[in-house]
């Protein structure tokens, strides 16, 4: 890395400060639920061309991509720019879309999940291109992305697939406290589905009810949860029963249908194959003719494009010695003095560039993982100008690793 580098970077960053709070505040107070994200994503193209990027634009899925530099690798910058909903249940202190600034602190939805990053990344975006122009020694590719909170992964994998941008690394947005992440369990959901025969319920013993034969079936799920083993570093998996349907001619008849949905979670060496093979032991076990199934996830954007993806997310984690984690490890020592590694309870993007397709990825922002989704979500603005020294610095350490 050249002299002063490092200083001329974050210095830059810090005379940025006021337009960086600016920004975050902005993303704040723009409502952007999930598939209502276009008002967001204009903004966020507007300011990539007034910050001089090389390119912004939104895609054909709807998300919001800016592009910095044409050298040799290829580094992408991802932060959902989607959020839950607020719901009336919640107790607020400070309004959802005030972004309002208490004692260093910047409150609202999104303000953990995940506009920060954004922010970071497009005054990192600016900082670089004022400092270097158009000689930049990698490319960086900064995505605001749609629709995650309803389809985690499938924006990047649209990118990655459709608009044929494949990164050789990429860095998440998702909160991690200044943290470096490298990993996260992945995800599925699954259907069992049984059959019976109706019967009038005064001579039910004529009829075979499909509840009954679907009630073992719980009880082994509910065992098979407390057998799995944790692996470090990403813990236990789970599954867990989270609906049940049932079907009959009236309520006065035995159920020939029934359903159930389950949620499963999966840490190290645990995949699809795996956990069907699980759930066809027990359906062996009781003689079960129940069906399994993984349905699909499917929505539309806020650009009127349909998507459609099976709802399996891989796992996926990353060695400390990788050289994408140990340039994120020796940025945040840079960035803000310390360096600590850790992985997600949740699921992220990264299920497609880290589980579809082998890309190396990690996360690097400020906020509290537990905060978000809740009334609580709370920025505290300094972390996020340490997150943005960051994000300025990352593509050199990354690619000095690569050098090595």
């Amino acid at each position: 890395m050249e002299n002063g580098l490092k200083e001329k970077l974050f210095s830059s960053i810090e005379s940025e400060k006021e337009n960086l709070f600016s920004l975050i505040q902005r993303l704040i107070q723009i409502k952007s639920y999930s598939g209502e994200e276009k008002e967001i994503v204009e903004f966020i193209v507007s300011k990539m061309k007034e910050y001089g990027f090389d390119e912004a634009y939104h895609d054909g899925f709807g998300n919001a991509i800016g592009k910095i530099g044409n050298g040799p690798i290829k580094i992408m910058y991802d932060a959902h720019i989607d959020t839950v909903r607020v719901t009336e249940t919640e107790n607020w202190i400070h309004p959802p879309f005030g972004g309002e600034i208490v004692n260093g602190k910047m409150y609202g939805r999104g303000a953990v999940d995940e506009k920060p990053a954004m922010a970071g990344f497009m005054i990192a975006g600016k900082v670089l291109k004022k400092i270097y122009g158009s000689d930049f020694p990698f490319t960086l590719y900064m995505v605001g992305s749609v629709l995650e909170e309803d389809a985690d992964g499938y924006p990047l994998y649209h990118i990655i697939r459709n608009e044929k941008i494949k990164p050789d690394y990429v860095v998440l947005g998702e909160p991690t406290d200044l943290k470096v992440y490298r990993g996260q369990r992945g995800r599925m959901e699954l259907k069992i589905t049984a059959t019976g025969k109706s019967a009038h319920g005064a001579h039910n013993h004529k009829g075979i009810n499909a509840i009954y034969k679907m009630m073992p079936i719980v009880a082994d799920i509910e065992k098979l949860d407390k057998k799995l083993k944790p692996k470090s570093p990403l813990g236990k998996g789970s599954i867990t029963v989270s609906q049940v349907v049932s079907k009959a001619p009236s309520m006065c008849s035995v159920s020939d249908y029934c359903q159930i949905h389950l949620d499963r979670r999966m840490t190290i060496g645990e995949n699809k194959n795996s956990v069907i093979k699980e759930l066809k032991e027990i359906m062996k076990k009781h003689k079960s003719d129940a069906k399994i199934s993984v349905p699909d996830v499917e929505g539309i954007s806020w650009k009127g494009t349909k998507f459609s993806q099976e709802a399996y997310f891989p796992t996926w984690v990353y060695d400390e010695k990788h050289p994408l984690v140990d340039a994120a490890m020796k940025t945040s020592m840079a960035a803000i003095g310390k360096a600590k590694s850790g992985v997600w309870s949740f699921s992220t993007n990264g299920v497609a560039t880290a589980g579809h397709f082998g890309i190396p990825t990690i996360g690097f922002a400020p906020g509290r993982e537990e905060l978000a989704h809740s009334s609580k979500e709370e920025l505290v603005l300094n972390d996020l100008l340490k997150a943005t020294k960051f994000y300025s610095l990352f593509p050199f350490e990354m690619i000095k690793n690569i050098k090595k």
